[in-house]
């Protein structure tokens, strides 16, 4: 059994598993998750299949980025109470959403729209983090939702930002086991944060 499958077996179950959560409790949060890990796992079954057409992806995956970290930036501008820092998210988000855009005319940029949504999405879950540790809600990090997905989330956008910066570079696809081991990785975290922790809250 190759990377591949088993990363996208558990992007496809972790998807499930939240919508069922969500069916039970019905939250904010959990839409907005779900809608994240189920885009994902589609996006990954169709590329996958393009892959075997030996068609172009491009055009899903340029579709996708501007989604997925567009949705990614609506959950932590749920979760943050502080506005200063809502509105930073606002901002790096219409930031990627303007150069997503010119990406549309300039192929050639689209890795670098790649890079400049990890570096969003890590500040989103520093921000977080920031706030988790100046609070008292640290005291019960293992039972929050956010936490865990946040982990997920640093454990593959972080790494991922010297990944897409040497992309160029590469000969051939033989590094991309280390985005399928990140997205595994990334997604035993959420796995873990949707069984275990408290979900009624946001």
């Amino acid at each position: 059994m190759n990377l591949e499958y088993i990363e996208l077996s558990m992007q496809i179950f972790t998807a499930l598993l939240s919508c069922k959560y969500l069916l039970q409790y019905k939250t904010k949060l959990l839409l907005l998750l779900t809608i994240c890990l189920v885009l994902s796992s589609l996006v990954e079954v169709i590329g996958a299949y393009i892959i075997i057409i030996k068609k172009s992806s491009y055009t899903l995956y340029l579709i996708y980025s501007f989604f997925q970290f567009n949705i990614i930036a609506s959950i932590y501008y749920l979760i943050l109470q502080r506005k200063r820092l809502k509105k930073m998210v606002v901002y790096l988000s219409l930031v990627f959403s303007f150069f997503w855009i010119i990406v549309i005319f300039n192929k050639g940029l689209f890795f670098y729209l790649i890079i400049f949504g990890g570096i969003n999405t890590s500040l989103f879950v520093f921000f977080y983090m920031k706030r988790l540790l100046m609070s008292d809600e640290i005291l019960n990090y293992k039972e929050l939702l956010p936490f865990w997905f946040s982990v997920g989330f640093i454990v593959f956008y972080l790494p991922s930002i010297p990944f897409f910066s040497l992309i160029n570079y590469m000969q051939n696809r033989g590094l991309f086991f280390i985005l399928n081991i990140l997205v595994i990785l990334m997604n035993l975290f959420i796995i873990w944060g949707l069984i275990w922790s408290r979900k009624e809250e946001y």
